[in-house]
């Protein structure tokens, strides 16, 4: 089918809404970018990408999150996978990436990332289908949607909630009901991270550092709504029936590491004059010895220990997650 015929054919089916619309570009887009990662897709045939769903989405589900990808696509599927640089980078220095490495391309190219998604042909943005390069309407009405980071802890609720009911169950549970030993703590503050960069508003980021002298002072995650920012330090607990994991933390040691490390970071912070309007402990716990009552009060206990005032000005609450309540979805 010669080039023109093809992308005919193509929009055609992108603006029939009575056909299988699962193989426009819009709803290509819409599924691909909704998983939250930084991709440019190139393809010198745009129905390949259609063809290769199924396996594109599997790939890029495993992409890391903090990196820029770049995925090629031939008739057999993904041909090229590369790292192109970090994501923390402007919205301006991505356009300029995309425009240096794939303004010569013969073909066609996917851009996704937070709020950007288009379709450039020859280098160039396509006219022809429904797509922008800035952020347009509809993530305006998308934003509407997100929170503010004084909102937070309804996210955490929704977090919990959505956990209960399948979500992530499947990459931490084998069919037997244990946790897989291959998960730690970046593996869950990973599941966090991606559910907050759906949710929340600004900026959400890993390893932040809080200590100009020190690159290992860095905490799990970081947040920046433009007005306000945020850290949060990840930890687990969980029984060694429950995990094939070496690592069995009692409970009160996870609360106390993390304490000890959010009273560092607000201190190199203040040490800097930077300032943090919240500070979090997030723990992922799954364990028999343990309720509500005896997690305020392990809670409260280590609060009252030696913590700098800098930490109190920091600390905003501890969330506990119980994975003894996630289901199997």
């Amino acid at each position: 089918m010669e080039k023109s015929k093809m992308y005919d054919d193509f929009l055609t089916k992108a603006q029939d809404q009575s056909t299988n619309s699962f193989v426009s570009e819009s709803k290509i887009l819409e599924r691909l970018y909704t998983l939250g990662k930084a991709v440019v897709i190139t393809t010198t045939n745009l129905d390949y990408i259609a063809q290769n769903y199924a396996s594109i989405r599997s790939v890029i589900e495993k992409l890391l999150n903090s990196k820029i990808w770049h995925l090629d696509i031939i008739e057999e599927g993904i041909n090229t996978q590369k790292e192109l640089c970090s994501r923390n980078i402007a919205d301006c220095d991505f356009h300029n990436l995309v425009d240096s490495n794939f303004k010569s391309y013969k073909g066609y190219c996917f851009v996704m990332d937070s709020g950007i998604h288009y379709l450039l042909e020859n280098g160039r943005i396509s006219q022809a289908v429904e797509a922008c390069l800035q952020r347009t309407q509809n993530m305006i009405e998308q934003l509407k949607l997100l929170y503010q980071l004084n909102r937070i802890e309804e996210v955490f609720d929704h977090f919990c909630v959505s956990c209960k009911h399948g979500l992530n169950y499947n990459k931490c549970f084998d069919s037997n009901g244990i946790i897989y030993a291959h998960i730690k703590e970046q593996e869950l503050r990973n599941m966090l991270l991606d559910y907050l960069r759906i949710n929340m508003k600004g900026s959400v980021q890993t390893e932040f550092c809080t200590d100009f002298e020190n690159d290992e002072e860095s905490v799990d995650i970081y947040l920046n709504d433009g007005i306000e920012e945020a850290i949060i330090e990840v930890k687990f607990s969980f029984q060694k029936e429950y995990y094939n994991g070496k690592t069995n933390y009692a409970f009160e040691q996870r609360v106390k590491a993390g304490f000890e490390q959010l009273d560092k970071y607000a201190k190199h912070l203040d040490k800097d004059g930077r300032q943090m309007h919240y500070g979090y402990l997030y723990i992922f716990y799954k364990r028999n010895d343990l309720n509500s009552e005896n997690i305020a009060k392990i809670i409260e206990n280590e609060l009252s220990n030696d913590l700098s005032a800098h930490f109190r000005s920091l600390y905003t609450n501890t969330i506990t997650n119980d994975l003894g309540e996630w289901k199997c979805c």
